[in-house]
């Protein structure tokens, strides 16, 4: 009986690490392997790290309190349109990056195929839309699960059969390096592992589970899928300099075999398609906790119907709305330590938590990810700046400490009110 809990939990949860093993996370693993090989597996570690604290944080306050992230957010905020700012930004990032997602998935397919994009688009679509509207959790999670498990599987596979040192991958995975120019490949892994939309799915499945059981299950999901994202590094490492999907293919193909094209096809497919379902379903979990309405469940399907749509005919037209994403990228790098903030916060409310708040150890780890996660923030904000006035801020050095100064001021926001609540 308790194995089958287990196993349960772990099903469960793997909807998280199926949410951040996206388009967005092979692209940036890809070019970390195939720009500067094993170096940067530690970036990779550290955000698996960071992921599993700040999911189990918000997992943790919906167990203990019985209400959803959104919904225990209105309830203690002060500022409701604080609020709806943040679940705003974080269903605009859904809806923005859905398009990435679908395409994501049907790239898998066309590595080995010739189907039309068109059609590949509506059965993907067809396909999210039906495991969406049964609004079943657990057909959903099992789903995802099995789709997590292959994508893992392969990635592995192909990553151990390739002539790689066991010394150099130890060697970058326990010491922190940034190489000349990864700096902001460093924040990018780091970034696409840790999305905001990801807190409010994780929470919102976390309702009835037993903290032991989250604990395991949300443990043992994370962890597998950060091996899967260092599997896919370490794939791209025989690319050399190479960093696109087609070309590091290639590369294994004429290595190992058309088997290659195949195995790393149904990846990439993989990581696509359980993206096209998390992000929809998060937007929906979104709104419908934070908007005040008699029919939850019709807000729930309005919005991922409304996501699912919107991605699609995107990615039909292929067209890349660049404004609206590049509002979501500034939007969702102030979200995200927003909601670190907001976890922090929380987790030490002795009203909210009781004897379940967090312990020091843990708030010295939460406050040193929030530090990175306000550098990741505030250089969206800045990158998005730069595109819209046109300039850039040349040296890294200078760029570094704008965003230092930057995050001052909320990293001894948070402490204070750490202290307050203790």
């Amino acid at each position: 009986m308790q194995l089958n809990k287990r196993i349960s939990s772990i099903l469960l949860w793997s909807i998280v690490s199926a949410a951040f093993i996206g388009p967005g996370t092979l692209a940036t693993a890809t070019a970390a392997g195939a720009q500067y090989g094993t170096q940067l597996i530690w970036a990779l570690v550290f955000s698996t790290i960071a992921c599993l604290v700040l999911q189990e944080m918000a997992a943790r306050i919906t167990i203990v309190s019985g209400e959803g992230l959104g919904a225990i957010m209105k309830q203690k905020s002060k500022s409701q349109l604080g609020v709806y700012f943040i679940g705003f930004s974080v269903v605009l990032g859904c809806a923005a990056y859905q398009a990435g997602n679908i395409l994501g998935a049907i790239s898998g397919v066309l590595l080995f195929t010739s189907f039309s994009k068109v059609g590949l688009i509506l059965i993907t679509g067809a396909c999210c839309a039906a495991l969406l509207w049964m609004s079943s959790i657990k057909l959903i999670t099992t789903s995802l699960g099995i789709v997590v498990a292959v994508m893992g599987l392969m990635f592995l596979f192909l990553a151990f059969q390739l002539p790689l040192s066991l010394a150099d991958i130890a060697a970058g995975a326990t010491i922190p390096n940034i190489p000349d120019g990864a700096s902001w490949i460093v924040l990018g892994l780091v970034g696409t592992t840790i999305v905001p939309y990801n807190l409010f799915l994780g929470a919102g499945v976390a309702k009835n589970e037993a903290l032991s059981n989250m604990r395991f299950g949300l443990s043992i999901s994370v962890l597998f899928g950060g091996l899967i994202s260092i599997a896919i590094l370490l794939v791209a490492t025989n690319a050399k300099s190479e960093s696109g999907f087609a070309d590091v293919a290639n590369v294994l193909g004429n290595y190992l075999g058309n088997w290659a094209f195949i195995f790393m096809g149904i990846g990439l497919f993989s990581a696509g398609i359980t993206s096209s379902i998390t992000s929809p379903m998060a937007a929906a979990i979104i709104t419908s906790s934070i908007i005040d309405s008699n029919d939850k469940n019709r807000v729930y399907r309005i919005t991922w119907i409304t996501v699912l749509l919107i991605g699609m005919l995107f990615g039909m037209l292929d067209f890349k709305p660049l404004s609206v994403i590049i509002a979501a990228q500034a939007l969702n790098g102030l979200v995200l330590p927003l909601m670190v903030i907001v976890l922090i916060i929380f987790t030490n409310n002795k009203k909210i938590m009781g004897e379940t708040s967090n312990s020091l150890a843990l708030n010295i780890l939460s406050l040193i990810i929030l530090n990175i996660v306000l550098l990741i923030g505030f250089n969206n904000c800045l990158k998005s700046i730069e595109q819209i006035f046109t300039f850039k801020v040349d040296s890294s050095a200078t760029r570094f400490l704008i965003l230092q100064i930057s995050a001052v001021l909320p990293l001894v926001y948070t402490i204070m009110k750490v202290f307050r609540n203790k």
